[in-house]
């Protein structure tokens, strides 16, 4: 049995994960280790960004081996109750331009093996129009392409015993209460069906 729990924030683009990990941050301190996204740390350090199927091939295997060494060095460096993952593996899938049967061919893995690498999984849904936020230099997605791919990410984790679901709401700090209320539960051993009946 793990000492630690580990919980991926994933979802579709402005959906609100740098403000939760910002805030687990402020409130769980020490005992909360963050797992940065992969998948900045590469675009910010200068890696190209092509639209082709060949690039987007090459773009999601190195997305997806350094989100795993970072994850592996994460967990293995800090004794903390809490791992947080800014996104998971299974994102990538989202990107891959083929069907799921190469993606898991390629990276030489299984869903189930990428399943079980996390204890939760929180979606969070991206915004409404109104809220859809356009300030963050990487995101290059229009308000319909972060849609679609809200729903490829809910796809690509299908099957996660522990996943669950917050969706957008017009209020985006009550979004943020209701996640936080989830990340306690958490913590306190609610089983994904208590979570659902009581916060969610």
């Amino acid at each position: 049995m793990s000492s630690y729990i580990k919980v991926a924030i994933t979802g579709g683009p402005s959906g609100g994960k740098t403000t939760l990990i910002e805030a687990l941050k402020k409130e769980f301190g020490s005992k909360c280790a963050i797992v940065p996204e992969a998948a900045s740390i590469l675009y910010k350090g200068g890696f190209p960004r092509f639209k082709d199927p060949h690039a987007k091939i090459r773009t999601q295997k190195a997305i997806f081996h350094t989100l795993h060494e970072l994850e592996d060095l994460i967990t293995h460096m800090h004794n903390n109750s809490l791992v947080v993952c800014d996104r998971g593996s299974l994102d990538s899938l989202a990107y891959w331009p083929h069907n799921s049967a190469d993606f898991f061919e390629t990276m030489k893995v299984t869903r189930q093996e990428e399943l079980a690498r996390y204890h939760w999984v929180i979606h969070l849904d991206t915004a409404s129009s109104d809220f859809y936020d356009t300030s963050n230099p990487i995101r290059t997605e229009t308000f319909q392409e972060a849609l679609e791919l809200n729903e490829r990410i809910k796809t690509a984790w299908e099957g996660h015993p522990r996943r669950l679901i917050i969706t957008q709401n017009n209020d985006f700090m009550s979004k943020m209460t209701t996640s936080m209320s989830v990340i306690r539960a958490i913590l306190a051993h609610k089983s994904a069906d208590e979570i659902k009946k009581e916060i969610l």
